[in-house]
């Protein structure tokens, strides 16, 4: 079976990383426009809730925030509370983006 999912879409809340037991993961929202119909002006907009763990979660933390763009691929899968949920499982960038460098360990995103 294939469960996999592209999303573009606005982040919708602030970003933090929570650690559990060495688990690392980010809980963010984002808000991902409808294509626009021709008998319509205004664009419905879908929300969805996403994770990203570890090596993800940090990336996602650091190179973004809140209102900004994210482009990701990941797979659907069902929360305790029995709602969707997307995990991230790619990250990836348009051609021009700003790259970022940590300064604590020198590494560059």
């Amino acid at each position: 079976m294939l469960n996999k999912v592209m999303m573009t879409g606005r982040i919708t809340t602030d970003l933090d990383v929570v650690t559990e037991d060495n688990n690392s993961y980010c809980k963010f929202g984002i808000a991902v426009d409808q294509p626009k119909r021709n008998d319509t002006e205004t664009v419905e907009t879908d929300t969805f809730t996403c994770l990203a763990f570890d090596d993800n979660a940090r990336s996602v933390n650091f190179l973004y925030s809140k209102g900004g763009q994210i482009t990701f691929v990941g797979s659907l899968r069902n929360a305790p509370d029995n709602t969707a949920v997307l995990i991230v499982e790619e990250l990836h960038f348009k051609n021009k983006f700003t790259v970022k460098a940590d300064v604590e360990t020198g590494q560059i995103f």
